[in-house]
């Protein structure tokens, strides 16, 4: 009786590591999806929500604190992560993915295992967004064109917004609709909190020293790596956990409600939506070029459960960014842009520092 027993207990546990054990990776389309509520947010938020989702558990406890009044001046005591202590300072943005908690979960998961397939999606759907005319230049926030890369960055110096859009309509030129398609609540301060950056060159975040302006965001990375910033790492037990209950490529990808405040355009009786969705055969890459069909995300490396920072060698497989791209033109500042103060310092120890 003992060797049934110890049978059926051998196979439970079995299926149980195996269930838990990624095994697809999630699609490009399915990644448009999941990140297509954030694509359009300023990179500086991008930067801190992302990394956040990671440590989802601590999301909630920083909604729960600021829920109960906890003070601004509190947060750097609290023991959360400190991409979440600095996303606290945004507290639309917290309580919102403590609300969609799945899509939160899924998204750390998402990121820790496939930061570049992530990434990649993000500049995919700006590219789509710019395309259909509702990616634009506003008075909260400035799109900024730099080679192959789509920046979107606070137009003030001090003062940072967060979009309400919704993701099942600015993706696509929308028909019967009335602009605008994206919409801002009350600006939200800036500050030392602000120390991370998006990497679009490797696909990674970095986090260094923080200082007034955002000029040195677009072309930080052409100088070099050095100095104090350092490549963002996800914490790997905490992420492996996330990974271990929340990865599910195989499964229905969770789509989180409208951010509070949203005031959407306004449809015509007669019009109905367009679906944001690319057929898989002429999906184009994110820098609006057709392709024949869609690349599928590589699974990270068995011995690297978090591949895609190692300064973009694999990343690039993708994108195939060559020199040509290196070279094409920078689009002018707007002219509100122009007049914020210069950005420093740039994270390389030979960049000069303001």
């Amino acid at each position: 009786m003992k060797i049934p027993f110890l049978l059926t207990l051998t196979l439970c546990l079995a299926v149980s590591v195996r269930a838990q054990t990624p095994g697809a990776t999630y699609s490009p389309e399915q990644l448009d999806q999941m990140l297509g509520p954030i694509a359009l947010y300023p990179d500086p938020l991008v930067a801190l929500i992302l990394p956040a989702s990671t440590v989802p558990a601590d999301v909630t406890l920083a909604a729960n604190y600021l829920a109960g009044n906890g003070s601004v001046s509190g947060i750097d005591g609290q023991p959360w992560d400190p991409s979440v202590k600095a996303l606290a300072h945004y507290p639309d943005v917290v309580k919102w993915m403590n609300e969609n908690l799945d899509w939160t979960q899924a998204l750390g998961a998402a990121f820790a295992q496939q930061p570049a397939d992530v990434m990649k999606s993000v500049q995919q759907l700006r590219a789509k967004a710019q395309a259909a005319g509702t990616l634009v230049d506003t008075p909260q926030q400035q799109v900024d064109l730099q080679g192959d890369d789509i920046r979107i960055i606070p137009t003030q110096a001090d003062t940072i917004y967060v979009p309400q859009y919704d993701p099942s309509i600015v993706y696509e030129t929308p028909v019967g609709y009335g602009g605008p398609y994206l919409t801002f609540g009350v600006g939200f301060p800036v500050g030392v909190w602000l120390g991370y950056q998006c990497d679009w060159d490797d696909y990674g975040i970095w986090v260094g020293p923080w200082s007034r302006g955002w000029g040195y965001r677009r072309d930080w990375q052409h100088s070099g790596y050095g100095g104090n910033w350092h490549a963002w790492r996800p914490d790997p037990r905490r992420s492996r956990e996330v990974v271990r209950n929340y990865y599910r490529p195989d499964g229905r990808v969770p789509s989180p409600g409208v951010i509070r405040g949203y005031r959407g355009p306004v449809r015509a009786p007669s019009a109905s939506p367009r679906v944001a969705n690319f057929p898989a055969a002429n999906r184009p890459d994110y820098r609006g070029r057709a392709v024949s069909a869609p690349r599928p995300s590589s699974p990270a490396p068995s011995s690297n459960l978090f591949g895609g920072y190692s300064r973009g060698t694999q990343a690039r497989e993708f994108s195939n960014r060559g020199q040509s791209s290196r070279s094409a033109p920078v689009r002018a500042p707007a002219s509100s842009h122009a007049s914020a103060p210069s950005r420093g310092p740039a994270p390389s120890g030979n960049r000069e520092r303001h």
